[in-house]
């Protein structure tokens, strides 16, 4: 992946800060127990839980700790999958909520709820006082879900996995991995680890290309300057609900910490390698983010003429079906594969990288549907 100024000059800079995060230093361990490849919640979620269990274990990210989709998300918490609850992903929001008390990650996380919206012809009551494309906004119902700040949860959780003993090496790309023998090379050398966690959700198929079925892509997102307590209850968001679409055209949003707003939709399908050389100006990145500009700026009178502060993208990978990657290697049960979460992935991310440390230490199997 590009590095965090490349990523940051070519995707838009994210509205967010980081926490405090020192990478290691020290030299690269030969044989530890476990090598992750990929500095995003899972990898830093898998990292923690392992070290925490006593593993001696080691992270590789070819960036920047949560540059790709886990620092670049909207933020929206939500349970389970994209089509909702299943067996082995039914409790990721209490399990994130757990996490983030017991390490004290100063991450913004509130979970008051989600609303899925939908167009409708005529205003009814329920209703936020928004209009998206000649179409009234309605609620049809509250889900299970919440907001974060995905940088400040991403970084807080690989500082806790370092306090428990796990290496975390940045600007450390992963050059090639056999996934037979679960050699690991990285810049010129080669380590060779018992089990190897590969969390590179849109760049899976790039390390392993046996898996081939993974489609990446940008998906957009805007966010206004900080708006009013007034301006916030009168446009139906003082609540600080999260939201989004469950038609088209799909759009959703959140409050930040600063009553700022964050508003996505649109997506620019690719393999990983060529999302690398998207720029923000380019004529259909552009296109999109003017596009969603315009929707926000239409939703409400008293969004008009808002001043738009920040405008980006970030990586987002998609299985058919929408079912992510949880799984074991057919030709090595010592390779875990995880991915592809369909941009549902904030609370089930921290989830999976759980799920992944029970399976190394417990042998715990993981739910059918992961299967490759």
């Amino acid at each position: 992946m590009a590095s965090q100024e490349d990523s940051s000059r070519r995707w838009g800079p994210v509205p967010w800060g980081r926490l405090p995060f020192a990478p290691s230093t020290a030299p690269l361990p030969r044989n530890p127990d476990v090598a992750i490849v990929g500095g995003g919640l899972t990898g830093t979620s898998a990292a923690y839980h392992l070290a925490h269990r006593g593993l001696s274990v080691v992270l590789f990210e070819a960036d920047r700790i949560g540059s790709g989709a886990s620092g670049r998300t909207g933020g929206l918490a939500l349970e389970g999958l994209t089509h909702g609850p299943r067996e082995g992903a039914s409790d990721c929001l209490a399990g994130l909520a757990k996490l983030v008390d017991e390490l004290s990650i100063d991450c913004g996380l509130a979970l008051p709820g989600c609303w899925e919206i939908e167009h409708r012809v005529r205003t009814v009551a329920e209703s936020p006082p928004w209009t998206d494309g000649g179409a009234s906004i309605g609620i049809r119902r509250t889900v299970p879900g919440g907001v974060v700040e995905p940088s400040r949860l991403v970084t807080g959780i690989a500082a806790a996995a370092i306090a428990a003993g796990a290496k975390i090496y940045e600007q450390s790309r992963v050059e090639q991995l056999d996934p037979r023998s679960n050699k690991v090379q990285v810049k010129l050398e080669a380590i060779h680890p018992g089990s190897v966690i590969v969390a590179l959700n849109a760049w899976t198929s790039a390390l392993v290309p046996a898996i081939r079925n993974v489609q990446a892509a940008l998906t957009y997102a805007c966010v206004t300057e900080p708006l009013s307590e007034d301006t916030l209850e009168a446009i139906g968001l003082v609540e600080r609900i999260p939201f989004y679409t469950i038609d088209t055209p799909y759009l959703w949003g959140r409050v930040c910490d600063d009553r700022s707003v964050v508003f996505g939709a649109g997506l620019t399908a690719g393999d990983a390698p060529g999302l690398e050389t998207i720029v923000m100006t380019d004529h259909e990145p552009a296109a999109i983010l003017d596009r969603l500009v315009g929707r926000v700026h239409r939703l409400n009178p008293l969004l008009a003429d808002v001043a738009i502060r920040a405008r980006w993208a970030g990586p987002v990978a998609f299985r058919e079906g929408a079912i992510p990657i949880l799984t074991r290697y057919p030709a090595n049960e010592n390779l875990l594969i995880a991915g592809a979460y369909a941009g549902h992935g904030v609370a089930f991310s921290v989830h999976a990288g759980r799920l992944m440390a029970d399976a190394i230490i417990n042998g715990t199997a993981f739910p059918e549907w992961g299967a490759i």
